[in-house]
């Protein structure tokens, strides 16, 4: 009897654990028109030759770079450098990253990554932007970088590594595009 009775509220733990864990998740989706969309990219150093120029990169010391390189760096965050490591440009000063280019929270950046107005769209939202050329019009992106310039209706999405890359973002760059976000919400939040 004692072993019906434990199996009785075992199962009774599981049915009220999973509709508690069901009933708390719930996805919100929102659409709007109207939105600005640009590219950024990681350039490449081998990709951009030219005269140089001497940075201090912090806590590796003073190097030369191409000064193309470095303004194509400095405008896009990050670039990746001749010795195989990313240079980011952030805080008015030059810093190095053997994992690679980093986005705002110090997370690798990696494909479907966007920029956002955080006041507009959450950190972590699912958005897709149909009226973007293909394939880019079928991807699913993650809200999870910000940038200085991205403000309002405007979202910088990530398109890789390179010149291909960057031909990538004058592809893309575009207005009045639709966006469609999803977040997952708790009921409370959604009542």
């Amino acid at each position: 009897m004692k072993y019906l009775i434990c199996i009785a509220i075992l199962l009774l733990m599981m049915t009220v654990y999973h509709y508690d864990f069901t009933a708390q998740t719930q996805s919100k989706s929102t659409c709007s028109e109207g939105w600005y969309i640009t590219g950024y990219y990681i350039p490449r150093e081998d990709e951009l030759p030219g005269d140089t120029e001497e940075i201090n990169v912090e806590r590796v010391g003073n190097l030369s770079f191409s000064q193309e390189f470095l303004n194509e760096t400095r405008t896009e965050g990050w670039g990746i450098t001749r010795f195989g490591w990313a240079l980011g440009y952030y805080s008015g000063g030059w810093h190095r990253s053997d994992s690679g280019a980093l986005d705002a929270a110090g997370n690798l950046l990696s494909e479907g990554a966007i920029a956002i107005d955080r006041t507009l769209i959450p950190p972590g939202a699912q958005v897709q932007i149909s009226t973007l050329p293909s394939p880019w019009s079928s991807k699913t992106f993650r809200a999870t970088d910000v940038g200085v310039g991205i403000t309002g209706q405007h979202i910088d999405v990530f398109t890789g590594t390179g010149r291909v890359a960057e031909e990538e973002t004058f592809r893309i760059t575009s207005n009045n595009n639709r966006v469609c976000f999803t977040t997952n919400a708790t009921k409370e939040a959604v009542r």
